[in-house]
């Protein structure tokens, strides 16, 4: 008796199989590819920028890194071009003030005749509640480095962004949707990114640029030991958070990194203006 799928013609399951992975892998290689694309990262020297640097230089992306520490910058620079044969553009700036923004994206576009991704992830915290002593004077600061920077990078990109039907991908916060005591800066600055993104995502949409945000929850980095006096103390507060966390661990920076990496490809062609929780479940709580 001669088997089914030779009378029919077919190819044997087990080859069938072998030949839809082959299928999948392929098509997963070309969306998750970014040999011919330039990815611009604010905040790229530490923390959540440099995973997402490190990121897509496996992915065989150029790079402009942007931050204003300049040794930091060039230790991420040569790990990044240790993963990937295409030299990184740095550009070691204070995003605070808008007009180094602007030159930084204009000599992005020099370099590269294109810009491709934009994404927006220089930040600091401050820990003034509405009677801090300090909140006034520190308020300025947080906002221009947190959110107006982000404005200015994705404003002065734009018209590279149209061309080349990019996008932007801007980290904010789960406090930017969920109050917190003794953060009013940070928090405001963060909800301002989330809004920002949905307005930005809906004006540019019509242009083929899609705009999306990340809410990481906590995320141990630089950024926050620098806010805390010894190392023991945000040892206690993370073991706090982990324990009352749902799922009982914390994302790192390199899932953050990696949600960036999906935003940024073509696998997310079709969405823009949301902004994705990467909290382990710690806003769920506040729910209940």
């Amino acid at each position: 008796m001669v088997p089914v799928q030779e009378k029919v013609g077919y190819k044997t399951f087990a080859h069938r199989q072998q030949s839809y992975k082959s299928v999948f892998k392929s098509i997963f290689s070309v969306t998750m590819n970014f040999s011919k694309k330039v990815i611009l990262i604010t905040g790229a020297a530490s923390g959540i920028g440099k995973a997402i640097a490190l990121s897509f230089a496996k992915l065989s992306a150029r790079l402009s890194l942007i931050d204003i520490n300049f040794e930091n910058l060039n230790k991420v620079a040569e790990e990044c071009e240790i993963l990937n044969e295409n030299k990184v553009f740095k550009v070691a700036t204070n995003v605070s003030d808008t007009n180094n923004v602007k030159e930084a994206v204009t000599a992005t576009v020099q370099e590269f005749d294109r810009l491709d991704v934009v994404i927006n992830c220089a930040g600091i915290c401050d820990m003034n509640g509405i009677t801090g002593e300090n909140l006034i004077e520190n308020l300025g600061k947080v906002l221009n480095i947190n959110l107006i920077s982000h404005i200015a990078a994705t404003h002065y990109a734009a018209d590279e962004l149209i061309k080349s039907k990019g996008c932007v991908v801007n980290i904010s916060s789960i406090f930017g949707t969920t109050a917190t005591k003794n953060g009013i800066p940070y928090a405001v600055s963060k909800a301002g990114m989330v809004h920002f993104t949905k307005c930005a995502a809906l004006e540019l949409a019509e242009k083929g640029v899609r705009v999306n945000s990340i809410s990481p929850g906590p995320i141990r980095t630089n950024l926050l030991d620098n806010d805390f006096k010894n190392k023991e103390d945000i040892n206690t507060v993370f073991q706090n958070f982990e324990e009352n966390t749902p799922l009982k661990h914390l994302a790192e920076a390199q899932d953050i990194a990696e949600m960036a990496v999906f935003l940024a490809s073509d696998k997310a062609k079709h969405i823009t203006g949301i902004d994705v929780i990467i909290d382990s479940g710690i806003t769920l709580r506040k729910m209940k």
